[in-house]
């Protein structure tokens, strides 16, 4: 019981993190879109594009085999530490040689500055990420918590404060640095493990086997993700990236603070409980009913609202209002499937993974350069329409079937047991759109002011989501007659492995670590 409570304090910290982190990033959102518009949004998107594709190649899986791996050695930790810090020097050299390339295939000048500007958060990056592993480890989200929020919350600040003083898209490079360089500081405070002056090749290949195969389905993540600002950059230009990406935002903002958590703490416990079939199963099929319990309906009123929601920010982002609509229900699907990548590694099949994110990120691939190349002297609105209706329907036929299939095997979760736990959801979700939806139609929310009616919106389909959840959700019912119910679903004989106490942490660097360790902080 000690794991279910640990699991439990896990979440709490990782939703207090992503809640205040994603909500600064919603509200930051929203108050520099308004002041900046779409095509200094995109120009900055297109470059973040570059940077987070260089960034990828700082850890290489490492992060997740450190997390994963049962017996690990401090010099793991030190060797990790300078080989990524190594690494990251090679990338500062690469992003800024081929900065000026990749600026000329956007015809966009500006864009090779901000690209330099921005590579500075490359080393930056690489500082943090032995200690981050540690903290995801030892499922200590209070200190990234703390980190992150603060982080965002500096970053913020100076980032609006450019816009208004009219600095443009490099005010969005301005919170984005002093963002790392806070999180950075914040994240070598909070942690007591430091690297000692150690490399060894042994433990770094003892690492690869895992780690080059998740890797590979991290690339195979990145290509489907950001393919979208990749070649609508190149194709439609900077105002399509701007539109685009903005309603992206909205959704991916909803995923991160409602789900994204649990995805997070899951890896862990999901590696803790690899052993043990029919705790798992139980785990991550309460996992999959708290993740389509809070997104399902709050997607479902975006898609309805998204008339409402664009035109709060400003009419130069009404193009987007369809284009939102198309991603939440994207978003949906996705929210049946987050779990698939946190179980296949937790289950040592990171190879399984990588083979399933190079089919979806190919997919992807064809199906937008097909409609980029379709609608390349289309209006703007119809190019980011027809990338989103492109997008919902490689996931909706081959993402979904795929992730499902495989959840299903792995976790031994039958369909029955499925539909069980996504039931409840589904019919918020349908009585939230179908009450944004009537709203629409009939122009109800005309003669108000935009915030207003949002907000009206927002607070009837929260009554209608809670009282739908409640009549049809029996757990939930238990779960607020009653706390105590609130086990996780995970059972009660769930090993509890032995942590490493706050003064015992600086022993990383020079004794081994007791087998199924984990990294205890304040």
């Amino acid at each position: 019981m000690s794991e279910n409570r640990n699991f439990g304090k896990a979440i709490k910290w990782a939703y207090l993190m992503n809640w205040g982190e994603q909500g600064l990033s919603a509200l930051l959102s929203f108050v520099l879109a308004a002041i900046i518009g779409p095509g200094d949004f995109g120009i900055v998107a297109i470059a973040l594009v570059y940077i987070l594709f260089l960034q990828m190649f700082l850890d290489q899986g490492l992060v997740a085999a450190l997390i994963q791996k049962k017996d690990l050695d401090p010099e793991h930790l030190d060797s990790v530490f300078w080989m990524v810090l190594a690494i990251s020097t090679i990338l500062v050299g690469l992003s800024l040689g081929f900065s000026p390339w990749w600026s000329a295939a956007n015809h966009l000048p500006k864009l090779a500055t901000i690209i330099s500007l921005l590579s500075i958060t490359i080393p930056l990056e690489a500082l943090t990420v032995v200690q981050k592993a540690l903290f995801q480890r030892n499922m200590d989200f209070k200190s990234l918590s703390i980190r992150s929020n603060i982080s965002f919350l500096l970053g913020g600040l100076v980032g609006v404060g450019m816009a208004l003083k009219g600095f443009g898209p490099y005010s969005l490079v301005g919170q984005r640095i002093t963002q790392d360089v806070c999180a950075l500081t914040l994240l070598w405070g909070l942690s007591h493990w430091r690297p000692r002056l150690r490399f060894s090749l042994k433990c770094i290949k003892d690492l690869l086997s895992f780690s080059l195969a998740n890797f590979a389905a991290k690339i195979g993540v990145f290509a489907n993700v950001q393919s979208e600002a990749f070649f609508m950059g190149i194709f439609f230009g900077p105002v399509a990236v701007g539109l685009y990406r903005f309603a992206q935002r909205l959704v991916s903002l909803v995923l991160q603070v409602l789900t994204s958590s649990l995805q997070v703490a899951s890896f862990p416990q999901f590696s803790r409980l690899q052993d043990k079939p029919e705790e798992l199963r139980k785990s991550v099929q309460f996992c999959i009913r708290m993740s389509t319990m809070l997104t399902l309906p709050i997607l479902a009123g975006i898609a309805g609202s998204s008339r409402i929601i664009i035109s709060v920010v400003g009419t130069k982002w009404m193009p987007a209002v369809p284009v939102l609509a198309l991603l939440a229900l994207g978003g949906i699907i996705s929210s049946f499937i987050q779990f698939t990548g946190p179980l296949l590694q937790a289950r040592s099949k990171p190879h399984l993974l990588a083979l399933l994110c190079w089919i979806d990120a190919v997919l992807v691939t064809i199906a937008l350069v097909s409609v980029a190349m379709l609608l390349r002297s289309a209006p703007i609105s119809k190019q980011i329409l027809g990338i989103a209706l492109a997008r919902l329907l490689v996931s909706l036929v081959i993402d979904a079937p795929l992730h499902l299939v495989l959840l299903f095997r792995v976790s031994q979760i039958t369909i029955r047991q499925f539909l069980s736990a996504v039931m409840p959801a589904f019919v918020a979700a349908a009585g939230v759109g179908g009450l944004n939806f009537l709203i629409a139609a009939r122009h109800l929310d005309q003669n108000r002011p935009p915030i207003l009616s949002l907000a009206i919106c927002a607070s009837l389909s929260a009554v209608v989501a809670g009282g739908l959840l409640y009549l049809t959700d029996g757990e939930l019912r238990k779960w607020t007659h009653d706390p105590t119910t609130w086990k996780f679903v995970l059972g009660d004989s769930v090993e509890q492995s032995k942590p490493l106490k706050s003064g015992e942490i600086s022993k990383l660097a020079d004794g081994s670590i007791p087998e199924k360790a984990e990294f205890e902080t304040p």
